[in-house]
């Protein structure tokens, strides 16, 4: 049964100016991770937390996804080899979260590590980062002990994990680190996120085949870097290209037309959702839009779909060739996703109050030879 699109208005009800939300589900390689980090310090340069603390945040999330890659083991009898991982930020609270594949050969050792770190204060973990980086220097084992270390230390908290077994040979490794800039510890009524948020955020994405959502800002630069995550994580082909172009629309709609949540000027919020099927990619967005324009976007997607291949091809010629028309309110957007996925646009527009309505579209690619 088809997944209603009234979802993904109820997960992103609760965003707020300046808050984050990215997660990613997949392999995890070292370019990867270089995108990963992009988009992060993009969002960090937004914040209005001081230089010192944005660096701070931005070391611990490296070492979080360079965490993976030292742990992260592949198996072929596994159905579970996906890492996930989890950058969120709400109000003054910062989370990184990771889940991968490892052997279970290593368990003890990890647990050992990661048991000798969070009984450690502060002064301790100098100490044990200094006594790290002079007995191991830079093997592949120091270097993985030493990002753990660094994670605790930069973060003034407590590594939160969970290792689970998967099988006879292997185990499913997460990890949560926060970092609260405003230093209010742990107060009533403060965000939290625990491993079991971390569980069930990889739970729904296993379920639902999801590859990444992202909940946030949609600026250019963070369009950028959400095409160079989603290139980096797929082969060339066919389908890629195919997939490449029906996101750039997609996620340009977002940036070129969203209207902002009343109270955040200057700050347009979406979300958007990459999942994986057999046959099929599925691009899932959504945006807020000023009540007055529902009328006509709805009328315009729905023209849009009664269209052919070759309606779709003569209407995109004569917008494309008369200058005095407006792209906006054309529609050239959406006749460029139906002709490049070949699939219709599913939408649904709904109320979200303050002379808003939010914009809910979901597209098919199939998959190419």
């Amino acid at each position: 049964m088809e997944q209603s699109l009234d979802f993904i208005y109820n997960h992103f009800r609760d965003i707020e100016k300046d808050d984050l939300e990215y997660v990613y589900r997949g392999e995890v390689t070292a370019h990867l991770v270089m995108n990963i980090l992009e988009l992060a310090k993009t969002n960090l340069a937004k914040a209005d937390d001081t230089r010192k603390m944005r660096s701070r945040i931005y070391y611990v999330m490296g070492e979080g996804l360079q965490n993976i890659t030292a742990h992260q083991t592949v198996s072929d009898d596994s159905s579970d080899n996906s890492a996930i991982v989890v950058i969120y930020k709400k109000r003054h609270k910062y989370i990184i979260a990771t889940g991968n594949l490892m052997n279970r050969d290593s368990e003890t050792a990890l647990r050992e590590k990661l048991e000798t770190i969070n009984h450690l204060d502060a002064d301790g973990l100098k100490e044990l980062s200094r006594e790290t980086r002079t007995m191991t220097g830079f093997t592949p084992e120091g270097g993985a002990s030493l990002g753990l270390i660094e994670m605790a230390k930069r973060s003034g908290n407590k590594l939160d994990y969970l290792i689970k077994p998967v099988d006879e040979a292997h185990s499913y490794f997460y990890l949560t680190t926060e970092i609260d800039t405003a230093g209010t510890g742990g107060m009533e009524g403060e965000v939290e996120y625990s491993i079991q948020n971390l569980i069930e955020v990889h739970d729904n994405f296993n379920k639902n085949n999801y590859n990444l959502s992202f909940k946030g800002d949609f600026d250019q630069e963070n369009l950028l870097s959400l095409l160079s995550i989603l290139k980096s994580g797929m082969n060339e082909t066919k389908t890629r290209i195919k997939l490449y172009g029906v996101m750039v629309e997609l996620l340009q709609n977002i940036v070129k037309h969203a209207d902002n949540k009343v109270g955040s000027t200057g700050w347009k919020a979406g979300v958007f959702y990459v999942k994986e099927q057999p046959d099929r990619f599925t691009l899932m967005a959504g945006n807020y839009i000023d009540k007055s324009k529902s009328e006509a976007l709805s009328a315009r997607i729905e023209r849009i779909d009664s269209m052919d291949s070759a309606g779709l091809s003569r209407e995109y010629n004569k917008i494309l060739f008369n200058l005095n028309n407006d792209p906006v309110s054309t529609g050239l957007g959406f006749i460029d996703i139906r002709r490049k996925s070949g699939s219709k646009i599913e939408y649904s527009i709904v109320d979200a109050g303050d002379k808003r309505d939010f914009f809910m579209a979901k597209i098919d690619v199939m998959k190419v030879d």
